[in-house]
């Protein structure tokens, strides 16, 4: 931030990202919102879509369960796994937006 702020002399405001939703209501109609004081009322919604991510990680092999543990506490589903060699593996998760917009890389790292 401070960086932004030095070399291109703006003023920034850090906010928390968000995600926009997609509620399907009852009568076929769509609404999006990003937050949920705009979500529609429940007794009218067939559904609710949330925006989705295919997460290719490859991973040292000591960190594999770890890696996997961080997925799956994120609402992440492995799709696929398969190892590179000995000492890598290829994780592929379907996992949440929303899971991986706040802080997921820092706890990856």
């Amino acid at each position: 931030r401070e960086r932004l702020e030095r070399e291109f002399d703006l003023s920034l405001i850090a906010t928390a990202p968000s995600v926009a939703y997609v509620a399907v209501l009852l009568d076929g109609e769509t609404v999006r919102f990003d937050n949920p004081s705009e979500m529609p009322d429940p007794s009218r919604l067939d559904h609710i879509d949330e925006p989705m991510l295919r997460a290719t990680l490859i991973v040292p092999a000591e960190y594999i369960g770890t890696v996997m543990d961080l997925c799956q506490s994120r609402r992440g589903e492995l799709e696929r796994m398969e190892y590179l060699s000995p000492e890598r593996m290829e994780l592929v998760y379907r996992i949440p937006l929303a899971e991986v917009v706040v802080d997921f890389f820092d706890q990856l790292k």
